[in-house]
């Protein structure tokens, strides 16, 4: 019996962490299905920051950034990192609207990604053996995201792009550059979820910076995200303004903030 890629994506969705989540928000409070992905949208940014990643992180051993070119690996500073291998429903909807290949490259943009910010570089072979494919198949996918403007740390090509930013800082790069969310999934592979969720985090920290909040620490503690990604937020936030005056897109991005996420009123007892 043939199943459709929609029964397929179907039936992965109904084995996520998220998915689990749901159907109890369902189940137990009789939430509807708008509800419950609302509830879940709102406990990953209170608890986690970003989106939850303990399900399906991997160990891996692979080479220093300190270490030589020149040199076999086995005579080489190597070190083990953990990355997120699959991301759940992310991931899944990267699968069913863009494709495999587009999901491979999304892949391997997070992975180089991972291990970079651990200190590690992953090869061409490394890539390979973790997405089960050659070598060549890697290449091929490497030049396409990077014709597309993304970066990528690997051993090989390391020395040749410097720190560059990740791929968060690139994806809100482009939003607050006019591209549309469609534009943006087509040269990053991510999904619109994930999109929204990274702008979503973006505009949180232009709130904070509203209400004088300027230090990198405090910002990374509130947004719950690394210190080097909030310095790239800031650069980026630095790069979009207009002299003393915020863009109008930053003023749009606080609204739309204050709308979903309205202020709780101050109660008192009235004497």
């Amino acid at each position: 019996m043939l199943h459709t890629g929609k029964s397929l994506y179907d039936r992965s969705l109904e084995k996520t962490q998220e998915q689990v989540f749901i159907n109890s928000l369902r189940q137990e409070f009789e939430l509807s299905p708008a509800e419950s992905q609302g509830v879940l949208d709102l406990a990953e940014r209170c608890l986690y920051g970003e989106a939850p990643s303990k399900v399906g992180v991997i160990k891996f051993i692979c080479a220093s950034q300190t270490a030589k070119h020149g040199k076999p690996l086995k005579d080489q500073d190597l070190l083990e990192v953990s990355f997120t291998l699959d991301r759940g429903i992310d991931d899944l909807n990267v699968l069913r609207d863009q494709g495999s290949e587009a999901l491979r490259q999304l892949k391997i943009l997070r992975l180089t990604e991972e291990a970079y910010d651990q200190g590690g570089l992953l090869t061409q072979e490394d890539l390979g053996r973790l997405l089960q494919v050659s070598s060549r198949t890697i290449r091929k996918d490497m030049q396409a995201l990077q014709q597309d403007g993304n970066t990528l740390h690997t051993r090989g090509n390391d020395h040749d792009i410097g720190p560059g930013v990740s791929h968060k800082t690139h994806i809100i790069d482009l939003y607050l550059s006019g591209l549309t969310y469609y534009e943006i999934m087509g040269k990053t592979r991510h999904s619109s979820h994930a999109i929204k969720r990274y702008v979503s985090t973006f505009g949180r920290m232009l709130i904070m910076l509203n209400k004088g909040l300027d230090k990198v620490p405090e910002i990374s503690r509130l947004l719950g995200c690394s210190e080097r990604l909030t310095k790239e937020y800031l650069a980026l936030y630095e790069k979009h303004k207009q002299g003393d005056h915020w863009p109008s897109i930053y003023i749009e991005l606080i609204d739309q903030l204050q709308v979903m996420y309205p202020a709780k009123k101050k109660t008192g007892v009235q004497p």
